[in-house]
């Protein structure tokens, strides 16, 4: 069929972002208040932490099981909300083109609840893509708190898209000078600055070069573990060192199968600085397959770049459970 330019029909993205237990609502709460192009969706036992939650939909899980109460880091219980409310999940996700979940694995609805939430979603929208952003707890938490972050990152492998691992104990190493507070807010800004930038990249309008979204698909499905970074800097090569050295994974980006390079700089940046990033990625961490995209802002005064390595490995997470590709199998 033949339009004219202000006829053409635009074919819209209906992306969810759903934040599972109190780690995850706190980030959706953070996304909304930044008014990203996503539907934000919280679920959680916990009525307490719904009630100071933002999003555009707010489950409670689990009424039965919970009674409107934590699962006390039970990962059984977790999972037994899930499966009690269910329906009420698949009913507010409705059948987006991609869907973020992020939680704090550790906890019992994070590791217990989320899996099996993913596993049903997937079941009932088989071509749905899934990446899930979840954060490893501190070693000195507690043995409990590890096993459960590692029986909730072996059930997510086989069933999400692509798994971004944030560890705190990496988090300690890089801010543990800084206040309790401060350092926390440095890892919510890291993920929602992603999150931001992963959805505002698939909008043409202001892009230079955006990201397609059929070739984003491509790139992600069952990439398995990824690391992920945010940096800025006013050289782009030099943001992209900052992304680097702010990921929260021990992995290195040459054990990267693919990359997502997602940059926003001012306008009049020179085409060989905007090159420059794509060039270390290929030339210093022999990164094969690269996904890229670019926007300008005439109010950014210093340049920004998030990095999705996706495939890597890290000898922390294959301590802990085993080879990953044998998992995603």
């Amino acid at each position: 069929m033949t339009y004219r330019s202000e006829e053409l029909p635009r074919v819209g993205l209906d992306i969810v972002v759903l934040g599972v237990g109190g780690g995850g609502s706190n980030t959706v709460t953070n996304l909304y208040r930044r008014k990203v192009p996503a539907r934000l969706i919280a679920v959680d036992t916990d009525v307490n932490t719904l009630s100071v939650t933002k999003a555009h939909a707010l489950i409670q899980i689990g009424e039965t099981v919970c009674r409107g109460r934590g699962t006390g880091g039970d990962i059984a219980k977790g999972r037994k909300a899930a499966e009690e409310d269910i329906d009420k999940v698949l009913e507010a996700v409705k059948r987006p083109d991609l869907l973020i979940a992020v939680c704090g694995l550790g906890g019992g609805t994070g590791s217990g609840a989320l899996p099996y939430i993913v596993s049903e979603l997937k079941k009932s929208l088989p071509d749905l893509v899934v990446g899930v952003i979840g954060d490893i707890p501190f070693k000195f938490e507690g043995l409990e708190r590890i096993k459960n972050a590692q029986v909730g990152l072996k059930e997510l492998l086989p069933v999400a898209d692509f798994i971004v691992v944030n560890m705190n104990d990496m988090l300690l190493d890089k801010y543990g000078s800084l206040p309790v507070r401060e350092a926390f807010r440095a890892v919510d800004l890291l993920v929602a600055n992603a999150i931001e930038s992963l959805l505002r990249c698939f909008d043409p309008k202001g892009s230079i070069k955006h990201v397609d979204f059929s070739d984003f698909v491509s790139a992600v499905k069952g990439s398995g573990l990824c690391m992920m970074g945010f940096g800025r800097h006013r050289m782009i090569r030099r943001a992209l060192e900052n992304a680097i050295e702010n990921r929260l994974l021990d992995a290195d980006p040459s054990s990267a199968k693919g990359a997502l390079l997602l940059v926003q700089a001012p306008v009049g940046t020179s085409l060989k600085e905007a090159m420059d990033a794509l060039r270390a990625l290929s030339e210093k961490y022999y990164v094969e397959r690269i996904l890229w995209g670019l926007r300008t802002d005439p109010e950014l005064r210093e340049s920004s770049v998030l990095l999705i390595a996706s495939g890597v490995r890290s000898k922390t997470i294959e301590d802990w459970i085993g080879e990953v590709e044998l998992l995603q199998r």
